[in-house]
């Protein structure tokens, strides 16, 4: 795990310079932004790579936050908490995505391309379909590939490759949510939650990774 202190915002205000498809920025200019409302103080550690927490495997996919949760407690540990999870990916200079100001699909893995699932498939209560279609629309990467998709601290693939359940603010509908996108969505940043599910969802690219409160 890793150790990440830092001051957090409970929201930003920044200037968006190139938005697509009307509603989805890909790049921020660097001179507007600025934190709003008091800033929090942070300290938490967080696992290096989704689980199973492994360089070089393969993050695990069709996770719920219930299991997830669970895995994560088996271990002694939690999910993280939304702005937790922020503050990671964010990093001292509270960049949108960890990388930089703008969306780049070839620095972590979020620039694939997208690709039509069989939702009667997934949700099947056969497993050998349901792993056969998981396997099909799979283009995830092993955990800590790609060099550059990583915090100061040394957090790998919190952009892209697999989206991942933490525990949502007070603010969410449902108590739990998916952020950083998947290998086919180049556009969420830092901040890109995906709140429209709830805890019991689970798909082909929705995954995780733990924290916990340092001793």
């Amino acid at each position: 795990m890793r150790l990440i202190e830092r001051q957090h915002y409970e929201a930003l205000e920044r200037s968006c310079t190139d938005r697509r498809e009307r509603k989805h920025c890909y790049a921020y200019d660097p001179k507007a932004n600025r934190g709003i409302g008091k800033a929090m103080r942070l300290r938490f550690c967080m696992d290096t790579y989704e689980a199973p927490n492994k360089r070089g495997e393969r993050p695990l996919v069709m996770q719920s936050a219930v299991s997830a949760e669970k895995w994560c407690t088996s271990r002694g540990k939690r999910l993280c908490r939304e702005i937790e999870w922020e503050s990671a990916c964010e990093g001292p200079l509270r960049t949108p995505w960890t990388y930089g100001w703008r969306a780049d699909g070839t620095k972590c893995n979020s620039g694939k391309i997208w690709q039509k699932f069989n939702a009667e498939i997934l949700y099947k209560p056969d497993e050998r379909a349901v792993s056969r279609e998981v396997e099909r629309l799979w283009q995830g990467e092993p955990s800590g590939r790609r060099p550059e998709c990583a915090t100061p601290e040394g957090v790998h693939d919190l952009i892209g490759n697999v989206e991942e359940w933490v525990l949502s603010r007070p603010s969410r509908k449902w108590n739990r949510t998916l952020i950083g996108g998947f290998w086919a969505k180049p556009w969420p940043g830092c901040r890109g939650a995906n709140d429209a599910h709830e805890p019991e969802f689970r798909f082909y690219e929705t995954g995780f990774r733990c924290c916990k409160d340092p001793r």
